[in-house]
């Protein structure tokens, strides 16, 4: 029998086994790769009725209900291991350029003010014996804990999964706000975290903290980042991700010195992409061939009463 894979989105650097075959409409797929643009919930299933596995790309399934997919026969997997390490060097990359303030050196360059003095005229911070604090400490968490300690900072790391801190030191929200000179959000997209990072919760924080977020964009409320920023309580802000995404081209935060955008890129180096789609499949073949994914999400899918793969279809 030959599996029929749709892949949302470029695969890049794949080798495709003898029974898989990559087709362009999801409507002939038994398998689908999919990314974070589209829902795919019990609608999606009915709509599909060869579908029976659906693997995310990357960490987040918040835009996938495996619990109704599931319910129709359909198993749905992830692939957090794919963009840990691209994902966390870009959290480093953002922590510095906004720590450093390189949006603004560039700009002064630019405009011809690049000899303004000494290096603090941009009132960059020095990183060594300043605190990280961590908002999740899962993969990409902990490693980015692990280079921070490395250019000789203090972790703190916040997680309400973890008993003891894989980096640093485990401690409650309330120190996290009080001590973090910087504060990198790792944490999923949930009711109880949407806009973890608001209005109490940025007055809470030391002045002069930074914002990094390569999580999700529902984390912060940018209506209080943006306050926080023009009163100067907040020095910066770094955002991979944002909400809605992408932000409208005239949003304020897309217009200031002290905050650095980029497009929900972080895992996207290209070892990173290749990576993420190789697990991927790894993944929706296990259960295509019916085996038992290492990250499938709701065992539930394989109920023979509502399995799909017990059901005929073409070779």
């Amino acid at each position: 029998m030959r599996h029929r894979v749709w892949i949302d989105g470029p695969a890049p650097g794949i080798e495709l086994p003898a029974d898989v075959v990559i087709v362009d409409d999801p409507s002939d797929a038994d398998g689908a790769i999919v990314g974070s643009k589209e829902r795919w919930d019990g609608a999606a299933c009915r709509r599909l009725p060869d579908l029976k596995v659906v693997v995310r790309r990357g960490i987040g399934t918040d835009t996938v209900d495996h619990a109704a997919c599931a319910a129709h026969g359909v198993a749905v997997c992830n692939t957090p291991d794919g963009p840990t390490t691209s994902t966390a060097e870009h959290a480093l990359a953002l922590l510095l350029a906004a720590g450093k303030r390189l949006k603004v050196a560039e700009r002064r360059l630019r405009d011809g003010d690049g000899l303004v003095g000494t290096p603090a005229a941009v009132g960059g911070l020095e990183l060594d014996g300043r605190t990280l604090g961590l908002i999740g400490c899962g993969r990409i968490g902990r490693r980015l804990g692990g280079y921070a300690e490395a250019l000789g900072m203090q972790v703190l790391a916040h997680d309400p999964h973890l008993d003891a801190a894989p980096v640093g030191r485990l401690v409650d929200l309330e120190e996290i706000w009080s001590s973090a000179d910087i504060v990198s959000l790792h944490a999923p997209a949930t009711p109880a975290t949407r806009h973890l990072v608001n209005a109490t919760s940025l007055a809470a924080m030391r002045p002069g903290v930074v914002i990094v977020n390569c999580a999700r964009g529902a984390l912060v409320d940018h209506d209080a980042l943006l306050a926080a920023l023009t009163s100067g309580h907040v020095a910066g802000a770094a955002l991979d991700v944002t909400d809605p995404e992408p932000l409208p081209a005239d949003h304020p935060l897309l217009h200031r010195d002290d905050v650095l955008v980029t497009p929900h890129v972080a895992s996207g180096t290209t070892a990173g992409a290749e990576r993420v789609i190789h697990q991927a499949l790894a993944q929706a073949l296990a259960w295509l061939r019916g085996d038992t994914p290492e990250h499938l999400l709701d065992p539930a899918a394989a109920d023979p009463a509502v399995d799909r793969r017990l059901r005929a279809g073409p070779d």
